[in-house]
């Protein structure tokens, strides 16, 4: 049985009592929870980007929760025996060398408005506190939590809370009736197929096209290339959907994407700032939207900072997307 926790601040609500995780087994019950809020919070199910985890993913997260003996990070809201809500906490460190701690959590919406989310975000605060304490004693510390622009309670218990927002993450959908632009590329400029061998070249460039995206390093939660060859070997991925591009031996600009679901995420576009303003990224990401389309997918998904210095919403704009939803990123002080 899954250790019973306290919450000071917690509403008086007959049968209402909280609880660590157990493991797998929960997975089915934190899944309702996001299936009870979708029409509510208007969760876009096309979304490539929006917090929707699947069964399988939370079963996942849930072991690899367990095998880490890290259940105290981890808090289940329960009426009786029917969970009602859960959180999660996340912890990275960004290049300013800030540790960020970020709350992930849910209240189903029947349950809204009684100080149920108010009470779990205190806890969640708490442990945090806590843990940093424990984990990075001396070092910067902040707290994190997430809430889209379709979130309206989320964000009301953020705001109320002191939480600010510090950037927005737009996810943006390609307009299936918009003519995509012929690819045209820079002259110079040739895109070869992707090959494992090229992998570590394509993670060096796009490390180096974000390098001076964020001051100071702020926000800015590193590329660790070795990493991203391992993540880019995925089964997954198909390296033929990728644009390359290449100026002699060197990797100067990609456009990668994945299809998974019937639909398409362009995950990366980036462009290494000597080859920019060029109309490279223009020309990779036409290619990649011809060959998507050609594979009969219409639903294509992009997201970026909405503030980039690159401006990549322009980009996307300028090929066919729209802006279908913000995520704003909100932090505060620990205190």
């Amino acid at each position: 049985m899954a250790s019973t926790v306290h919450l000071p601040d917690a509403p008086a609500i007959a049968g209402l009592s909280f609880r660590a995780i157990r493991g797998e087994e929960d997975a089915a019950a934190l899944h309702a929870v996001h299936v009870g809020r979708m029409a509510h919070d208007a969760v876009d199910p096309s979304s490539t980007f929006e917090d929707f985890p699947s069964r399988e993913h939370l079963q996942a997260s849930l072991s690899k929760a367990v095998a880490g003996d890290q259940q105290d990070q981890w808090l289940v809201a329960q009426i009786d025996e029917h969970v009602v809500g859960y959180s999660q906490v996340e912890c990275w460190p960004e290049g300013d060398g800030t540790w960020v701690y970020l709350t992930l959590g849910w209240v189903v919406p029947e349950w809204r408005g009684q100080g149920l989310g108010t009470a779990m975000l205190h806890w969640t605060e708490d442990r945090i506190r806590r843990l940093a304490a424990a984990q990075h004693p001396h070092e910067k510390v902040e707290f994190a939590a997430n809430a889209s622009s379709t979130e309206k309670e989320a964000t009301a218990l953020l705001l109320h809370e002191g939480y600010r927002a510090e950037y927005t993450v737009l996810e943006m959908g390609l307009d299936v009736s918009a003519p995509v632009p012929v690819p045209m590329l820079p002259a110079g400029i040739e895109v070869r197929p992707a090959l494992p061998d090229h992998y570590l070249l394509i993670a060096a460039s796009i490390r180096e096209a974000y390098q001076y995206e964020y001051d100071g390093g702020r926000f800015d939660e590193g590329l660790d290339p070795a990493a991203y060859v391992t993540e880019l070997s995925e089964p997954k991925h198909d390296p033929t959907l990728w644009q390359v591009g290449w100026d002699d031996d060197q990797v100067v600009g990609q456009v990668l994407s994945l299809i998974e679901s019937g639909r398409a995420e362009v995950f990366e576009v980036s462009v290494r700032p000597a080859w920019r303003r060029r109309g490279l990224a223009r020309g990779l990401l036409s290619r990649a939207l011809h060959g998507l389309r050609a594979r009969g997918i219409d639903v294509i998904r992009v997201h970026t900072v909405a503030d980039f210095r690159t401006r990549a919403k322009d980009l996307y704009r300028s090929v066919g997307f729209r802006v279908l939803k913000e995520f704003p990123r909100y932090r505060k002080p620990v205190t």
